[in-house]
């Protein structure tokens, strides 16, 4: 690899090395103090993220934490870094990113250094000088002051490294509290994991005394690498570090493309408010005399981590008319709903096998009730035939077809007059399918809203959900608010971890401390630890062990109860044993060519891997595109030396497969032979006279499927038909590569079937097979899914706007883990204040 072209890569691809904040920046309060201010009894500092400018939204929302809970006689003083020059230092926040040269020069800087040299490390540097200076400044004047201190992105690390290599033991002994939000430079040991073997985390042991909220149990470094140690061993119970779900920056993912999580630290009762609240408990114990000034109470979100999803389901068939017009009222109640719970809603339309339709997205999940009021307005009845309805299909198609927040409150709201066929005749669902399928979601709580006769009936639906029964006694509105005050009061239900895995015979330990209610207190905590629905605890505590004796798949079910007798429940994967290997069909086959500075690379691929193909050139990341994808234009390419291009299967869970290369010529613009790609043996293509294996007399003969069409759009229907099964055979229906199950069905007397399923708005566009497995067997046949906004061309740039795209502005980042490039700047250790020992 060419180091020249290695640097120019990294300088064009590096935008999420460091995934910035700058756009949630927000104009803040003007509370910097200098270091001569009066003294205070209490100092607190924080340090901002890369690119954002003072009282950005992080910065922000800490200060206003600590004056909403700190009051009078108590006195605050709070500096954010950067304010002003302490002692010749200015924290600068350089930033990183695609935003300008300078941004992805830094960026580069910061992945070839580890964050330790060139501009980011300078800056960091300077932050660290900063920090260092102040606090000393400020003991100097108010030798009893006691600090707290949080930083966000690069402003963690420059907190990290001060107290690592700069403060002295007596000045730690003045810091109440330290916290990290998005740490670049995170260390878990407890996340480390070898080969197949489970990280020690995932079976939820082992816990840094550092670690607060890191839903994954697999994080242990940051995406510029772990700093070790990472806290001196006399403050590791004085620090708390934070790092979201979906934070590529923090290390909970490993993708460079996912960092959705690093912009959630400073939301309104987010990871932010959770430190300043502990911060402040801390406090307390050192100023016990002022407990009454100190508000250390929690405070909680009303609904999930990222807010409420439900969605509304309208049986639509001739005897609901009315109850459909007195439902319209409840439009004009749910803006203020979807507020007060970060919500969001969605509107799913159903009514019975043979109807016009089965069941339909009306609205998918919004913010905006506008479209959700519309859809409303306009249903009208008709159909129905026999009084049970599609009830189970119409579950399982917003189930399956509306795009689901993980982390959210989860709910389904069903609007009906009659009951329910079970198995559903449309898709052959039944309702022990439906609660499976709603605990693989997070899980979604089945809400029935019946008339008063029904009530009895509906309840085994709601218990297998953790539902509830709402009675409608004759006012469809008055009752769907009922519903929506239930779901909004219950408690909210939590597990430390977002998946748990082990080896055989491990014993896992499942903590919910987190869980809580906003309206009481909860009283109970049921376990089901392989989400049968059956709970091997029944009253039992906030945590509980168990221990898996043979390989598992599955899910662990937490339920609580509050005392108000309202009920919840949640759910996390489990897997006990080695998981499979991922799915990841490499292309055959990889060439480039070029013309002036823009590269078109293009390549023959038999498989549309789950996630996309992610492009590398000189072995860095410059881009993850679309499934279905066999070519990419590149621009802004050096051409003086051979580069290289490479192009990579992603599965769903953003793991990287093998990849392919091709070379581009410096002067000749010509595909240079490609390099030979490591890959196993390709097996030897059989003789196609001799298989080697028994041959059907008959291949006409056993079952056979047809399906209504060759191609469907994501969150569209399918009906599939087959013919030849024995009379009886139960029919599961499976689309792949990724295996989701959309339903099942029962071959009739004649051995054949017709059902109608929801391609799941989650499966990425390409070719994909459908599989009817029965007993052992299955058959298959392939079906195209298409993205109704995916581009009619058979290629796709890097870039929505058409023309080349100048590497310097394409999406994307380094692939630290996958890119396998050493880091070539080793950080020094930082000079010693001369003043002091």
């Amino acid at each position: 690899m060419h180091a020249r072209n290695v640097i120019r890569s990294a300088i064009a691809g590096a935008a999420a090395i460091v995934v910035l904040a700058s756009s949630l920046v927000v104009a803040g309060p003007a509370l910097a103090a200098a270091v001569d201010n009066a003294c205070t009894d209490v100092e607190a500092v924080f340090a901002r993220g890369s690119g954002q400018g003072l009282g950005a939204g992080e910065a922000t929302r800490f200060s206003e934490q600590l004056v909403s809970r700190i009051a009078a006689p108590v006195t605050l003083n709070y500096y954010e870094l950067g304010t002003a020059s302490v002692e010749g230092h200015q924290y600068p926040a350089v930033p990183v990113g695609t935003g300008s040269w300078d941004s992805a020069t830094n960026s580069s800087g910061a992945f070839f250094s580890g964050g330790g040299a060139f501009e980011y490390g300078g800056s960091v540097d300077k932050g660290v000088d900063e920090l260092d200076d102040y606090i000393a400044a400020r003991l100097a004047k108010c030798p009893s002051a006691l600090f707290i201190l949080g930083g966000y992105s690069q402003g963690a690390q420059v907190v990290g490294e001060t107290y690592v290599e700069r403060l002295t033991a007596s000045e730690r002994e003045h810091v109440v509290f330290a916290m990290h939000f998005g740490d670049p430079k995170l260390y878990l040991p407890e996340g480390e994991s070898f080969l197949w073997n489970a990280a020690p985390a995932c079976e939820g042991k082992e816990f840094s005394a550092w670690r607060r909220v890191v839903p994954n149990c697999d994080t242990d470094d940051g995406s510029l690498g772990a700093r070790k140690p990472y806290l001196p061993s006399s403050w590791q119970n004085d620090t708390g570090l934070w790092c979201a779900d979906h934070d590529f920056v923090c290390g909970s993912s490993k993708a460079v493309w996912d960092a959705d999580g690093h912009g959630t630290y400073g939301l309104a009762g987010g990871d932010i408010d959770k430190g300043v609240q502990e911060a402040v408990e801390r406090l307390r114990e050192r100023m016990p005399a002022s407990e009454d000034d100190l508000d250390a109470s929690p405070s909680y979100l009303q609904s999930g981590t990222t807010g409420l999803d439900v969605v509304f389901l309208i049986d639509s068939t001739g005897s609901m008319s009315w109850m459909i017009n007195q439902a319209k009222a409840v439009a004009t109640t749910l803006s203020s709903f979807v507020a007060a719970n970060r919500g969001r809603v969605a509107l799913v339309e159903y009514r019975d096998a043979g109807d016009e339709f089965t069941a339909r997205i009306l609205t998918p999940f919004s913010e905006d009730i506008g479209p959700f009021a519309t859809a409303l307005d306009a249903i009208s009845v008709d159909g129905g035939g026999d009084t049970p309805e599609a009830l189970l299909h119409a579950l399982m198609t917003g189930f399956n077809g509306l795009d689901w927040r993980p982390g959210a409150t989860k709910a389904a709201v069903v609007l009906t007059d009659a009951e329910y066929h079970d198995p559903d005749q449309v898709d052959g669902s039944t309702l022990p399918m439906v609660a499976a399928r709603s605990l693989e979601i997070d899980p979604v709580n089945v809400y029935p809203v019946v008339p008063s006769y029904l009530a009895e009936y509906y309840e085994p639906m709601a218990e297998a959900t953790t539902g509830e029964v709402v009675v409608n006694e004759g006012d469809a509105a008055q009752a769907l608010s009922d519903a929506l005050t239930k779901i909004e009061s219950r408690p909210v239900p939590m597990l430390v971890l977002n998946r748990y895995a082990g080896d055989v015979g491990s014993t896992i330990h499942f903590d919910a401390g987190p869980s809580y209610s906003t309206t009481s207190t909860i009283e109970q905590w049921d376990w089901d630890f392989d989400g049968d629905g059956v709970y091997e605890i029944i009253d039992g505590e906030s945590t509980a062990d168990h221990t898996y004796d043979a390989e598992f798949d599955g899910f662990v079910q937490l339920r609580v109860t509050d005392a108000d007798g309202l009920i919840a429940n949640f759910s996390a994967p489990v897997r006990i044993g080695p998981p499979p290997p991922p799915v990841a069909i490499p292309a055959d086959s990889v060439g480039v060519t070029g013309e002036g500075a823009v590269a078109t690379v293009s390549w023959v691929a038999p498989v549309d891997p789950p996630k996309g193909w992610s492009l590398t050139v000189d072995g860095v990341h410059v881009g993850l595109i679309a499934p279905d994808a066999r070519t990419a234009r590149i621009g802004d390419i050096a051409r003086d030396e051979t580069v290289e291009f490479g192009v990579t299967p992603v599965t769903e869970d953003d793991v990287l497969g093998q990849t392919r290369l091709a070379y581009l010529d410096p002067d000749d613009g010509t595909t240079a032979t490609p390099s030979p790609s490591p890959s196993p043996d390709p097996s030897p293509t059989p003789d196609p006279t001799d298989t080697g294996a028994p041959v059907d007399p008959d291949p006409g003969a056993g079952p056979s499927l047809q399906l209504s069409a060759t191609s469907v759009t994501r969150g569209g229907s399918l009906t599939i038909t087959g013919s030849g099964f024995d009379a009886g055979d139960v029919l599961e229906i499976w689309i792949r590569s990724t295996p989701v199950l959309l339903g099942s069905s029962t071959a009739d007397a004649d051995g054949s079937f017709t059902a109608t399923v929801t391609i799941p708005l989650a499966i990425e566009a390409g070719s994909h097979t459908i599989a009817v497995v029965y007993g052992d067997a299955e058959s298959t046949t392939p079906v195209t899914v298409i993205d109704p906004s995916a581009s009619a061309a058979g290629g796709e740039e890097l870039s929505g706007t058409g023309g080349e795209v100048p590497m310097g502005v394409v999406i994307g980042g380094l692939a630290l883990l996958a890119g396998g490039i050493l880091l070539l700047v080793v950080r020094g250790t930082r000079r010693a204040r001369s003043s002091r020992v």
